[in-house]
């Protein structure tokens, strides 16, 4: 590793390690006043409010990894531009690309550790979090548990299941009601492919069956019927998040599993190809965060470069929530979705490196 390497890998790390600390604060502390009302009128501990946010610091990570690698590289690189240290490199016949190897191989560390953490950590520590806030926040909310591919509910005398939840249109497909006994002995399942809640807690039920086992010879089927359950379809939407609490392997055999049942599951299939595109952009982003660190590096400076990595990070996540947004809604292929972000990006990177090579 030559001086050159070092020397810029040690400055990099020194932004990204100042922009992760200042981001990971900033966040807690804008979370935590809009918490803080939850939390004392339900009496969390300290101790409990600190573990509530140690849980939620892998997912803020990965989260913010992308802004923080555009900071950490517009810093790094308008100041060493500032100080005509380029200008001694590319005398000394160093390429721009060689001068910056160090920062896109830093970038992509940064990659290799976001991704590392939405499968190792993120899921694990997602769960935790949501446990706190269930316990200490929302005490009085019953929210769904994901088990076996499916999720379950228990309320009143039985068990609520569904194998998908379509939270857009208050939707459960693959319904299942399972009525027990004071012995746990099931007396009544009711199957659907699709469940809506509708009024005066009436569940509207599509393509079902009804089966009764004081009399197993009972069982009747039905196009479309009104049932009394008692849940509210409000207990599936605040469990709904498994995505942000499986592995990829996880979430890619409940999408197979799912499909193979016939259910649209595209909105997480568009999921699974974001724990893997979204990482990428922290190597993606460097591209365009270089070219734009060497214009005019003398006006402004620090400020200059946070100022325009702010608005450059703000534009590329409303990119981003946009083009996820439609893919959850069915307006795009689930792969184009995650995907295209991250072409354009790339593009973008690519055409101003060209320039300014010139």
């Amino acid at each position: 590793m030559t001086v050159v390497t070092r020397y810029m890998l040690r400055e990099f790390l020194k932004a990204a390690a100042a922009c992760t600390a200042g981001f990971l604060l900033l966040f807690v502390v804008i979370d935590f006043v809009e918490r803080a009302d939850d939390f004392l009128r339900h009496h969390a501990g300290l101790v409990e409010v600190a573990r509530y946010y140690l849980y939620r610091s892998p997912s803020i990570f990965v989260m913010i990894s992308p802004v923080v690698v555009l900071l950490a590289v517009l810093i790094t690189v308008s100041l060493r531009a500032r100080a005509n240290e380029f200008t001694a490199l590319f005398s000394g016949g160093i390429s721009l690309l060689r001068a910056c190897a160090p920062l896109i191989a830093g970038c992509a560390a940064f990659s290799i550790l976001a991704l590392a953490a939405s499968e190792v950590l993120v899921p694990r520590t997602n769960r935790g979090a949501r446990e706190i806030a269930r316990l200490r926040m929302r005490p009085e909310k019953v929210a769904a548990q994901f088990s076996l591919n499916r999720y379950w509910v228990r309320a009143g005398d039985g068990i609520l299941s569904a194998q998908v939840v379509d939270a857009s249109r208050g939707e459960l497909h693959g319904f299942q009601y399972l009525e027990l006994d004071r012995d746990f002995r099931l007396v009544r399942r009711i199957d659907a492919r699709l469940a809506t809640a509708g009024e005066r807690g009436l569940w509207k039920l599509r393509e079902g069956k009804e089966r009764s086992f004081a009399d197993p010879s009972r069982a009747s089927a039905f196009r479309e019927r009104e049932f009394a359950f008692p849940a509210t379809i409000q207990a599936f939407l605040d469990g709904e998040t498994p995505p942000e609490e499986m592995t990829y392997a996880q979430l890619s055999s409940y999408i197979a599993d799912s499909r193979e049942r016939g259910y649209d599951v595209r909105r997480y299939e568009v999921d699974l190809n974001a724990k893997i595109s979204y990482p990428l952009l922290n190597v993606i982003i460097s591209t365009i965060a270089i070219p734009l660190s060497l214009y005019a590096p003398r006006k402004g400076g620090t400020w200059r470069s946070i100022g325009t990595g702010l608005l450059v990070g703000f534009v590329c996540w409303v990119a981003l929530s946009a083009s996820l947004s439609l893919g959850h809604k069915g307006l795009l292929p689930p792969a184009a979705a995650a995907w295209l972000p991250d072409a354009l990006f790339a593009a973008t990177g690519a055409a101003l490196f060209r320039r300014t090579r010139r």
